[in-house]
């Protein structure tokens, strides 16, 4: 067994993919990590790439081709199919910090812990700024339960898919999956909490988090794209929501509560504002039919959504009642 599985979801990649993956080549933990190159089905020459570095690395780099499926279908795979003891999620646009590597394999070869959080770095590609994200100096290095965490350090914690590595036994136990498509990463960093028992945060940068393509999901235009696989997230996140056992500790309840409001006002500004896609083809259908699944689907989050406000007004309150999309009228769109 392999300490850590780098997973590496890969479509039409081939001009970054390569810094990647040269970014996990350190010398001193070849030995201890597996890269795995899920390719799904690209249509430049990705496989082509992929395969060079497999046959250069032959015990580090395992490639899987597999027709397209999105990338929550890769992180699925890569769950199944990882040699290491832990997994990581890197994207191929992303890369991470080598001089810190060595450091933070040897802690996962030396411990048992089902969560670990890592310092990360976010890369601007318009100012070629680098923004450090770092964490309270009191939980470094102290593993404890997962309950201790909620209970002591509860406002400490903000760890995105770029902060987390996971023991990989804890997803494939539990039979973690994630929606197939876009924004799955909100499930994959929420779904394994409950399973959760110990969890450590470490002093060390491991990734480093591209943002600057208009083509990212998480940029206006990607949300405006892909509204509909947002809308399906949040309905997958609150059926998960409302199935959580009872036993969990009442922070990690909440926040796990709080995270799924919120995708779910997001879905609905996104359907309901022409900066997203509140002009888009069928959109109204699209937003009755998914205010209908709420209201049966729980009262009690269907009734929170509508009393909350944007722009000083509880829009989706009026429109409930009117008919009215006062976001485009504030904005001067019919």
């Amino acid at each position: 067994m392999k300490t850590v599985t780098f997973l590496v979801p890969c479509y039409n990649v081939a001009t970054c993919v390569s810094h990647c993956i040269d970014s996990m080549l350190v010398n001193e933990t070849l030995d201890d990590i597996e890269i795995l190159l899920i390719n799904d089905g690209s249509k430049d020459n990705t496989l082509e790439v992929l395969h060079e570095y497999e046959r250069k690395y032959p015990d580090v780099v395992r490639v899987i081709d597999k027709e397209n499926g999105g990338w929550g279908t890769a992180i699925n795979l890569g769950i199944r199919e990882a040699k290491g003891k832990y997994l990581k999620e890197v994207d191929a646009d992303d890369w991470v910090s080598s001089e810190d590597l060595k450091e933070y394999v040897d802690f996962l070869k030396e411990n048992d812990i089902d969560y670990i959080a890592t310092n990360y770095t976010e890369y601007f590609k318009a100012t070629n700024k680098y923004e450090h994200h770092t964490y309270h100096k009191d939980i470094y290095n102290k593993p404890m339960s997962l309950n201790d965490f909620w209970e002591n350090h509860y406002n400490a914690w903000d760890f995105p898919i770029h902060a987390i590595t996971y023991r990989t036994q804890v997803l494939r136990d539990n039979d973690i999956k994630v929606g197939d498509r876009y924004y799955g990463d909100i499930e994959y960093n929420l779904y394994p909490l409950s399973f959760v028992h110990s969890i450590s945060i470490l002093p060390i940068n491991i990734t480093i988090y591209f943002r600057g393509s208009d083509e990212q999901s998480t940029s206006t235009a990607g949300y405006a794209k892909h509204y509909k696989d947002y809308i399906m997230m949040s309905q997958r996140l609150t059926n998960f929501f409302l199935k959580l056992p009872n036993t969990l500790h009442p922070n990690l309840n909440h926040f796990i509560e709080t995270t799924v409001l919120g995708t779910l006002l997001k879905a609905y500004y996104m359907m309901m504002s022409p900066v997203y896609a509140g002009n888009a083809d069928g959109i109204r259908a699209c937003l009755k039919d998914f205010n209908h699944w709420l209201k049966t689907t729980d009262v009690k989050i269907y009734n929170y959504c509508g009393c909350q406000k944007k722009h000083g007004i509880a829009y989706i309150n009026i429109w409930r009642k009117t008919g009215i999309n006062l976001l485009k009228l504030r904005l001067g769109k019919k």
